[in-house]
């Protein structure tokens, strides 16, 4: 049975250093900007969350991102994190889930926000949603970014960049390391829907016009064979169908536990 729910994602994979309580602060006041629609009443580490949160007083959700008194014992073992689970609950639902990890393998800082659809059927909700997502993106840097529709199949696969690049959903960020891998004017010009340039080191692809809508298989097609389809999945794939492909330079000084000592790269496991 296909693993799908109504639920719009934004799914942010960054190499900015995420331990970080500007950073912290900064994304929940972010939030807090957007109102009630957005704002969690919950958080904490771990499903069941039972801490309340409060807008007007963010320390503790700061100090639970940064994780510190944990990360003390952490660092003895060459390792730190952090996670922060916050939700709304009542009328529609709204989650946030973010991860950050500092060890010396080639991992990236995870940020996802979740809303469910039927909230964002109201054409003021879709654009506050959208423009939400845009600003979250500005301040969390990615190197990838998506907006993804999970009630159609195939969302749930694998990931790993340091392979190939995922399969493109409907609206696909793209960071400095894949503007230059591409580059900028191969990305503005793909074959999709619309491209806005958010800054000089992230361009959002627009896949189609209808979120609610499943992306054809030839648009995705279109795209990959423009860029070079030796970067991406093959549609029904995930990357471990594959040992190589087309990348790029990733750094990732910023999340590395001991920045002297060499990356450790990903086992890559074959299917």
């Amino acid at each position: 049975m296909a693993n799908t729910f109504d639920l719009i994602n934004l799914n942010i994979m960054s190499l900015k250093d995420f331990q970080d309580a500007e950073l912290a602060t900064n994304v929940m006041e972010k939030i807090s900007q957007y109102g009630k629609d957005f704002i969690p009443n919950k958080y904490g580490l771990y499903q069941p969350l039972k801490n309340k949160y409060d807008a007007k007083s963010i320390d503790n959700v700061v100090k639970l991102w940064m994780n510190e008194e944990n990360n003390i014992n952490n660092r003895e073992n060459l390792y730190l994190a952090g996670q922060v689970l916050m939700e709304k609950k009542g009328g529609h639902k709204v989650s946030y889930q973010i991860r950050w990890e500092k060890d010396n393998q080639a991992r990236f800082n995870f940020f996802n926000l979740s809303v469910e659809t039927v909230y964002l059927k109201n054409e003021k909700n879709y654009e506050k949603f959208l423009n939400l997502c845009n600003d979250l993106i500005l301040l969390l840097e990615p190197v990838h970014g998506e907006i993804v529709n999970l009630s159609f199949k195939g969302w749930d696969a694998p990931k790993n960049l340091t392979v190939r690049h995922p399969e493109l959903n409907w609206m696909v960020f793209f960071g400095r390391p894949y503007i230059d891998l591409f580059g900028k004017e191969s990305l503005i010009t793909a074959p999709c829907c619309s491209v806005h340039t958010l800054n000089e080191n992230i361009i959002g692809m627009q896949l189609t016009e209808n979120l609610f809508n499943p992306i054809p298989s030839s648009v995705r097609s279109s795209v990959k064979k423009y860029l070079g389809e030796e970067a991406f999945v093959e549609e029904g794939k995930s990357y471990r169908r594959y040992s190589s492909g087309k990348v790029p330079d990733f750094d990732f000084s910023n999340v590395l536990f001991d920045k002297k000592k060499p990356v450790v790269e990903p086992q890559i496991r074959n299917k």
